[in-house]
């Protein structure tokens, strides 16, 4: 199955509604995806370099995007340390 670019794209950035998440082409046929707290504006993820070409099914994006929640997930739990 193969999709457009726009439709790539266009999943990717729902999936991680209520968040923003932009995509954006890059010149080597890869992706820039970014992702930012609705609330804040704070950046939660930016991932560069992802290859396009390996985007070529809805489980190889799902994956994607799970592992992108998954790393989101994994920073908001850290708690910062504070010194006195």
């Amino acid at each position: 199955m193969f999709l457009s670019t726009l439709e790539i794209q266009n999943i990717i950035e729902h999936s991680f509604l209520p968040a923003v998440c932009t995509c954006r082409m890059e010149a080597d046929q890869s992706l820039t995806i970014r992702v930012c707290d609705c609330m804040t504006g704070k950046v939660d993820l930016v991932a560069t370099h992802v290859p396009l070409w390996t985007l070529d099914s809805p489980h190889a994006i799902a994956s994607l995007v799970a592992d992108m929640r998954q790393e989101i997930d994994a920073h908001k739990s850290i708690q910062p340390t504070y010194h006195i």
